[in-house]
């Protein structure tokens, strides 16, 4: 007998996944996975934040402007000392004052257990327009965004957090790159099927949603690594020539106290604060104790709780003029406003809050979706085998 031949052209075997490919796309499943829940906070908590000042100011009301703005105004010490004869059981410590002249009189306070307030107050008459909360809601929220509320050890674990997170945008990069850049493949990648079903539209929003965003959100979670990690932070400050820590090393260039010296008043103090070009707004702290004879102010356009578009000066308390810092120090303040104003959002008005926020969404997003993608996955059973129908016994 002849021997059956044999066919000995094997079909090609399809060629996998590279090696690469494969450690990327476990590193992306589980570095999602453990940071998921941490990162929904984080991303959260800070799309919250994008709209703070904004919201502060719609809850004030009528109270951010008076109904008649004539004859002199009062003198700030007038209106801190109103203030606290209204409110003796909270300690302001910085107020906010307007070049326009219809503009209520802004006092920021708190109270032996730390609970933050804004206060509006008649710059004309002394009378309290109005006292809110939401202060203390969005310090709150920055807390969380920033340390979960767990001080130091929330802090280490949202910087953990954060650069998983730039892991994760990378790593997604690479998974979305399309095979091929043919029709189906651009549509794949660039647009989301609506019509499909719900897992492929959650894949679509996990991996188009997550490219769309991918450049802000890179901006994002880099400036976020910059405010709470201290070796990017200072890295970033001697690439720009400016100095670590500026804030706290300006303390030391300030006038030692003499409780025969005459104070400036504040008065004199803002007057030359607005003089500047550009100046609508200065934000000047209150002293604690006369023991302290510096202001740190804040003149600009646009003064948020955290972001401004002006400039910060230490003044001194006795001569009513800015202090001469060293000019790494003065460096410092420009690159940390700058950096804080990309994470906030505040570097292009309203297009740069919106921005922020629907990126901000959108990460928010990215460890739901990522997560059910892995459980459709997870869940996904196997077609039952086809059952053989034996042949009946005549």
């Amino acid at each position: 007998m002849f021997a059956k031949k044999t066919n000995n052209s094997a079909t090609p075997k399809k060629k996998g996944p590279s090696l690469f490919s494969r450690i990327n796309s476990w590193l992306h499943l589980w570095l999602g996975l453990s940071s998921g829940i941490i990162i929904f906070v984080v991303c959260l908590s800070g799309t919250i934040f994008v709209f703070c000042d904004d919201i502060i100011d719609w809850r004030a009301g009528k109270a951010i402007s008076v109904q008649e703005a004539k004859g002199p105004q009062m003198t700030p010490e007038q209106l801190i000392a109103a203030f606290r004869k209204a409110n003796p059981d909270r300690k302001p410590f910085y107020f906010v004052a307007y070049k326009d002249r219809t503009s209520s009189f802004k006092i920021a306070s708190a109270d032996k257990q730390q609970q933050f307030k804004f206060t509006w107050v008649n710059p004309y008459t002394g009378e309290m327009l109005a006292t809110d909360g939401a202060y203390y809601f969005f310090y709150t929220i920055a807390h969380i965004h920033s340390q979960l509320l767990l001080h130091e050890p929330g802090n280490l674990i949202v910087e953990m957090a954060t650069f998983i997170f730039l892991l994760e945008l990378i790593g997604g990069l690479i998974l979305w790159w399309p095979k091929k850049w043919n029709k189906s493949g651009k549509e794949q990648c660039f647009k989301i099927k609506w019509k499909g079903k719900w897992r492929r539209v959650n894949y679509d929003l996990h991996n188009v949603l997550g490219f769309y965003s991918l450049l802000p959100a890179l901006m994002l979670t880099v400036t976020g690594l910059i405010i709470v990690n201290k070796t990017m932070n200072k890295t970033l400050h001697q690439a720009l020539g400016g100095q670590s820590g500026a804030y706290q090393a300006m303390r030391k260039f300030a006038p030692a106290y003499d409780a025969n010296s005459t104070v400036m008043p504040l008065q004199t103090i803002l007057d030359r604060q607005f003089a500047q070009d550009g100046v609508t707004q200065v934000r000047l702290t209150i002293p604690p104790k006369d023991s302290v004879t510096t202001y740190y102010a804040i003149a600009g356009s646009r003064i948020g709780l955290k972001g401004y578009d002006g400039k910060m000066t230490l003044m001194n308390k006795y001569t009513g003029e800015a202090m001469a810092i060293p000019v790494a120090l003065q460096k410092a303040e420009r690159i940390e406003n700058m950096n804080m104003n990309l994470h906030l959002g505040f570097w292009y008005g309203w297009t740069g809050k919106i921005i922020t926020f629907m990126v901000g969404l959108i990460c928010t997003s990215l460890p739901i979706t990522g997560f059910l993608i892995w459980w459709g996955r997870r869940k996904k059973t196997k077609k039952p085998a086809p059952v053989k129908r034996t042949a009946a016994i005549a």
